[in-house]
């Protein structure tokens, strides 16, 4: 059975962060959140454009390709 949660840590202008995440199989999305953060924001790929994004009332600490790699990283899959 496949774990569809990670959480890894980065350095982000000296500040650790730890990113809470969970891949949602029936959307193909993924829930991020972010330490001290209340609300998360969804990861997306479009296959179409092969362009990452987000969304969600929440701004992301990086950019949405970087955080798409680290999210791939740690779940040990790549698109």
């Amino acid at each position: 059975m496949m774990n569809f949660n990670r959480k890894f840590e980065q350095t982000i202008d000296g500040q650790q962060v730890v990113f809470d995440v969970t891949y949602d199989p029936t959307t193909h999305h993924f829930h991020v959140l972010e330490t001290g953060r209340e609300t998360g924001y969804l990861l997306k790929y479009d296959m179409t454009t092969r362009v990452w994004s987000t969304e969600g009332d929440a701004q992301p600490t990086l950019p949405a390709e970087e955080l798409a790699t680290l999210v791939q990283k740690s779940f040990g899959h790549f698109v």
